[in-house]
């Protein structure tokens, strides 16, 4: 693999220092960073935190970069968060994360590894879980490994400022999470880590204890963030209005015509596609001159869907999602038997009519993707006051009547 190549991987998804786009962030630096990958034989790992039980849009861009280090002959670990997940890590966030039990991270966790392998080849990465080492602990070693961190490089950060002016508390295990995150990279002796960029300072922690405890020098290589630019709010599973690896197909169609803004189509297209960048910047050209921006969003949404669900699965979805917009219904659409009756609740009619599991009922009505009668669904479980007749929707498309059964 030609060194153009490594550099072309890099530069396609790691965060621009400024908007020229000519310094890309990396430790020690982009060039070190090129030399080292072009070698091969590195050990690079990308950890996932379990806080829902889907992996989303924003996992892409990082995943497929680990695909491109394997593909330079580096070797990869998928380090699930098991442990880190029921700490909460406070980056970007206003307030503390909400504490879940080891039952909700288990539960969350089960479908990761299938989700993962929608991005990465079967076989092409080990699996790890944090619970591991972290597990073991003992008050002793986490009394040393905060040794090695000082309270004001924690409390300048902009998060914990901002809650220090908005007078909300900030908790002490909030500082152990970079702690925590810090010494995955030393328990898995890793040569380099991949995140989003907003992870950068808890990469960096993970970098000085490499040092210390390893004397080696890790790579941070921090992937840009997917951002709504009429919003400047990151497009992913904490801000809402998310596409979940697991969506299905003519739902994935639906949230990007919905919710991914015609200026952010193109950034999506490089962070979390393989498509070439020569094909992207013509698709976007066209959009440009000719104002026809929806060939451009289908053309991404056609692009996602083969990515997660195959090839055989595009066509299916494009004509489901071009009924929708043209008003048709099919016959199939237009009656569906569910055995229930008032009392049965939303998710058990939506699972039945979908002949989707009654998790995902649940979570299509969680993501406030489903209507009744025209009327937003916001509970999945207590009784639905469902009768015949009732026209139910998903997002935008696939309207269906519900004809009920003893």
């Amino acid at each position: 693999m030609s060194d153009y190549s490594v550099t072309q991987a890099l530069r396609r998804r790691l965060q621009c220092v400024d908007a020229s786009g000519e310094h890309r962030v990396a430790f020690p630096s982009f060039g070190d960073a090129v030399r080292r990958i072009e070698k091969g034989g590195l050990h690079f790992y990308i950890g996932i935190d379990a806080t829902s039980p889907d992996l989303h849009i924003g996992h892409t861009g990082p995943l497929l970069l680990m695909k491109d280090l394997a593909s330079f002959g580096n070797h990869i670990t998928i380090l699930f968060g098991d442990f880190t997940s029921r700490i909460g890590d406070p980056t970007d966030k206003a307030a503390a994360r909400i504490v879940q039990t080891a039952e909700e991270v288990t539960a969350h966790m089960n479908t990761y590894l299938s989700q993962v392998e929608k991005i990465l080849p079967k076989g092409s990465f080990q699996v790890r879980y944090n619970s591991e080492w972290l597990g073991k602990m003992s008050f002793e070693k986490i009394a040393e490994l905060g040794s090695h961190v000082t309270v004001q490089q924690m409390i300048a950060r902009d998060m914990f400022q901002d809650r220090i002016k908005a007078e909300k508390p900030i908790f002490v295990s909030e500082f152990l999470y970079p702690l925590m995150q810090g010494y995955d990279s030393v328990a898995l002796d890793i040569d380099g880590e991949i995140g989003g960029n907003d992870q950068t300072f808890n990469m960096l922690v993970g970098r000085d204890l490499l040092k210390i405890y390893r004397q080696k020098d890790k790579l941070v290589l921090p992937v840009r963030l997917l951002v709504d630019p009429t919003t400047g709010r990151k497009i992913g599973k904490s801000e809402g209005g998310f596409i979940a690896l697991r969506d299905a197909p003519e739902i994935i169609f639906e949230k990007v015509t919905r919710t991914i803004p015609n200026e952010a189509i193109k950034n999506v297209f490089i962070l979390c596609t393989e498509v070439s960048e020569s094909d992207i910047e013509t698709m976007h050209e066209r959009a440009k001159e000719t104002g026809e921006w929806r060939a451009f969003n289908l053309s991404l949404a056609e692009e996602l869907v083969r990515m997660y669900h195959g090839e055989k699965a595009v066509r299916p979805a494009r004509e489901a999602y071009e009924r929708s917009v043209t008003g048709s219904v099919t016959e199939d659409d237009e009656a569906v038997l569910v055995k229930g009756t008032a009392h049965t609740s939303m998710a058990h009619i939506l699972a039945t009519a979908l002949s989707v599991s009654k998790s995902e009922a649940k979570r299509l009505i969680e993501q406030r993707a489903v209507t009744k009668n025209g009327e937003l669904v916001t509970d999945p479980l207590g009784p639905s006051g469902a009768q015949d007749g009732d026209v139910l929707r998903v997002g935008s498309h696939r309207p269906f009547r519900i004809q009920l059964t003893s």
